[in-house]
């Protein structure tokens, strides 16, 4: 997994590329500190370049939404397409997280 963050206007967006797996959780954990620690409510996670997503990516999806709502934000999923799009409308995440 490679991610970047940037604040634009007044949503943090998190941008995602490669795979999101078990192996990728101690680096996720990273991505959910900021996102807890950024100044905007609004928090876009866009998985636009993610290619491949597990059980354990849509757990680190959840996590994230789970302390981000505890921080007062809102997590907002963006940019899905292929296998990942697929992987998050088979586990209905869109019926806990919005999706762009």
């Amino acid at each position: 997994m490679e991610y970047s963050s940037e604040t634009r206007g007044d949503r943090y967006v998190v941008t995602i590329g490669g795979l999101l797996t078990f192996d990728d959780y101690d680096a996720f954990r990273q991505v959910i500190a900021e996102i807890v620690a950024c100044t905007p409510e609004t928090v876009e996670l866009s998985l636009a370049g993610a290619k491949m997503i597990d059980s354990a990516g849509i757990g680190m999806l959840l996590l994230a939404n789970d302390k981000a709502g505890k921080a007062g934000k809102t997590l907002r999923l963006s940019g899905l397409s292929g296998h990942v799009a697929k992987v998050v409308e088979l586990a209905r995440i869109d019926q806990l997280i919005q999706i762009d």
